[in-house]
C-alpha cells in the first residue's frame, strides 16, 4: 500500500509540469479509477481533447504478428500529424480518442493516408465518451467489443459503432461452448451440421424477417424453391419455425455460431505479458501504456 502511494504521489507530482504529457496519457487507461479520471479532466482541460462535445474512441486492429510492422504504423500515426487525436497502443492494439466536432476529416480516411505498406488494418470499432462522463475505459472497452464484432462478422453487422451493434455485443459475451447450442436451441444444432444451403436459407430467411420476398431476393431464388425448401426442412426446424420464442431463440443461436465460427485470435493483438494488470472495472488485462501522440513532446495546446 506504502508504495501504491508513494508511486501516486509521484504521478501527482509530475503533473505539475506543463509539458509533461507522457504522464497524463499514461493514467488515461490505468487500473486505478479516480487516476483515470484525473487524466481525461486534464486532457479536457489543456483542450487535447474536446471538453464540451462528445469524444469518439476507436479500437484499430491489424491483420498482422509482426512487431516491426506495428511499430511502423505506430511511427505512422505518431508522425501523420492529426489534431485533436490522441493515440495510444496497448498491447499490439490501437486506440484512437479523437475530438469529432473538431477534427478536420475522419479518422478512417487520416488511418489510409499513412498506413505504411504491407500493413492492413483489419477492423475499427468504435463508441461515443459524452461530455458528461469522467473516464474513459469504459468508452475504450465498448470500442474494443466493437472492434472484435467487425474483425470476426465483417459487414454482416451493418455498423462499427458499438452503440448500433444490439445483439452482437450480447452474443459476444458468450463464451463458446457447443454444448450450448444443444440445449437451447435444437433446430440450430441440427443445422449446423446440416447442408449448408438449409443453414443460409433459414438464416436469410430469419434476417428478412421471414418476408419470402425479401428472403428470396436475397438469395437469388424463387419463392417456389423458398416454399419447397422451408417445406423439406428437418422436423425440428419448422417446429422452432412454427414457435415465436423458439423461432427467436434459433436466429439468435444461428448468429451465435456465425461469431464463433468466425472467432479466430486476431493476428494483430499481441499477447498479454506476464506481468499484465487487470484493471478492476475493465474487461481485458492492462499492460504498461506506450504513448503515442501527433504532436511532439512540447506541444501542449491543441488549436481550438
Amino acid at each position: 500500500m506504502n508504495g501504491e502511494r508513494s508511486t501516486s504521489d509521484t504521478m501527482d507530482s509530475a503533473w505539475s509540469v506543463p509539458d509533461d504529457r507522457a504522464f497524463v496519457l499514461g493514467d488515461l487507461l490505468c487500473d486505478h479509477r479516480d487516476r483515470r479520471r484525473r487524466a481525461l479532466h486534464t486532457a479536457r482541460t489543456r483542450r487535447w481533447l474536446d471538453a464540451y462535445g462528445d469524444v469518439v474512441v476507436r479500437s484499430v486492429l491489424l491483420s498482422t504478428t509482426s512487431v516491426q510492422q506495428r511499430d511502423e504504423f505506430a511511427r505512422a500515426l505518431r508522425h501523420g500529424g492529426r489534431d485533436h487525436t490522441i493515440v495510444l497502443e496497448q498491447l499490439g492494439e490501437f486506440v484512437l480518442v479523437t475530438s469529432e466536432r473538431r477534427a478536420p476529416g475522419t479518422v478512417a480516411d487520416w488511418i489510409g493516408s499513412v498506413v505504411p505498406t504491407g500493413v492492413r488494418v483489419s477492423a475499427i470499432g468504435s463508441a461515443s465518451l459524452h461530455a458528461d462522463e469522467d473516464d474513459l475505459l469504459h468508452a475504450v472497452n465498448e470500442a474494443r467489443t466493437a472492434a472484435d464484432i467487425v474483425g470476426q462478422v465483417g459487414q454482416a453487422v451493418g455498423s462499427t459503432r458499438a452503440e448500433e451493434l444490439g445483439g452482437w455485443r450480447l452474443l459476444h459475451a458468450i463464451e463458446a461452448d457447443p454444448s450450448l447450442i444443444t440445449a437451447v436451441s435444437p433446430a440450430a444444432d441440427e443445422l449446423r451440421h446440416a447442408d449448408p444451403v438449409r443453414l443460409e436459407t433459414i438464416e436469410t430467411y430469419l434476417d428478412a424477417g421471414c418476408n419470402v420476398v425479401a428472403a428470396c431476393e436475397r438469395l437469388h431464388i424463387h419463392r417456389t424453391t423458398l416454399y419447397y425448401r422451408l417445406d423439406t426442412m428437418p422436423e425440428v426446424v419448422r417446429e422452432a419455425l412454427a414457435d415465436g420464442w423458439k423461432r427467436s431463440t434459433l436466429h439468435l443461436t444461428l448468429k451465435l455460431l456465425r461469431l464463433w465460427n468466425d472467432r479466430t485470435p486476431a493476428s494483430g493483438r499481441a499477447s498479454a505479458p506476464s506481468g499484465a494488470r487487470r484493471p478492476r472495472d475493465g474487461r481485458r488485462a492492462i499492460a504498461p501504456v506506450r504513448q503515442l501522440h501527433p504532436r511532439t513532446a512540447g506541444a501542449e495546446e491543441l488549436p481550438r
